[in-house]
This record gives C-alpha cells, sequence and structure tokens, in this order.
C-alpha cells in the first residue's frame, strides 16, 4: 500500500531521554527522505481494491 518505512515502534522509557532524541530525528530524516505520503490524497482507491482482490484470491487458492 506504499506505507514501507513509514511505521516505527521503538520501546523508550521516561529515563532514556538521549534515545528519544535520537530516534525520533532518525525517524524524521527517514520520512523526509521518503518524500510525501503515497495516502495523502489523489490515490486511485479502486486500484487498491483491486489489489486487495487479488490478494484475497490468492489466500483463498492457498487455503483451500
Amino acid at each position: 500500500m506504499g506505507l514501507e518505512g513509514r511505521l516505527h515502534l521503538d520501546w523508550i522509557s521516561s529515563a532514556e531521554a538521549q534515545k528519544f532524541v535520537q530516534v525520533v530525528t532518525s525517524f524524521t530524516n527517514k520520512i523526509k527522505s521518503l518524500g510525501p505520503s503515497p495516502l495523502s490524497g489523489g490515490f486511485d482507491m479502486s486500484a487498491i481494491m483491486s489489489s486487495c482482490e487479488a490478494v484475497q484470491g490468492t489466500a483463498n487458492v492457498v487455503g483451500g
């Protein structure tokens, strides 16, 4: 769907201020380098639905 690399989870304690700064700065730079979100508008919903249906069809063949 185009969100690869745009999600990040990291466990940071409230005592780890330096780690928080490092993680947020690094992730912010990564997002900036990826450019605008593919979900920010102007996307073709029919293409997304077709992709979802194709995946569902594959899952049905494999599973059943």
